[in-house]
C-alpha cells in the first residue's frame, strides 16, 4: 500500500535529492525508514494534456506504484509525468517506471531488489 505525503512534511525532503529522468518520467527518492511505508506524490503538469489525460496518467502511475510498493524501501517518492507518458501504454509506462526506480535506488546507494521488474497489469 502506498501513502500520501502529508502537507506538514511538504516537499522539503526532496530538495537535497537528485532527479532521475527516464524517458517521460522524473523521479526523486528520499529513503527514510521513519516514513512509515512508501509515500508517493504525483505531479502531472498541465502541459501533458487535458484534465482527463492528467487524471488518467496519475491513476495509472498510482496503480503501478501500488503494485511495486511492498518491494520498495520505505521513504518519500516524487513522481513527475511528462508529455510522452500520456501516449505510453500500460507496459511501456511500467517499464519506464521500473527503470526510473532502479536508477533512483542506485543513486540513493540502496541495493536494488530484482523483483521490482515484475510488471503488473490493472485488474
Amino acid at each position: 500500500m502506498i501513502g500520501r505525503i502529508p502537507r506538514r512534511v511538504g516537499f522539503a525532503p526532496f530538495r537535497a535529492s537528485r532527479v532521475v529522468r527516464e524517458s517521460s518520467l522524473s523521479l526523486r527518492l528520499v529513503t527514510d525508514p521513519a516514513a512509515g511505508g512508501v509515500r508517493v506524490a504525483f505531479s502531472t503538469p498541465k502541459r501533458i494534456g487535458s484534465a482527463v489525460e492528467r487524471n488518467r496518467t496519475r491513476r495509472r502511475l498510482r496503480e503501478l506504484m501500488r503494485a511495486r510498493a511492498e518491494r520498495l524501501p520505505h521513504g518519500w517518492y516524487l513522481l513527475q509525468a511528462d508529455v510522452g507518458s500520456v501516449d505510453n501504454d500500460w507496459g511501456q509506462l511500467g517499464t519506464t517506471l521500473d527503470r526510473a526506480l532502479e536508477r533512483a535506488l542506485r543513486v540513493s546507494a540502496k541495493p536494488v531488489d530484482a523483483t521490482i521488474h515484475e510488471t503488473a497489469s490493472p485488474v
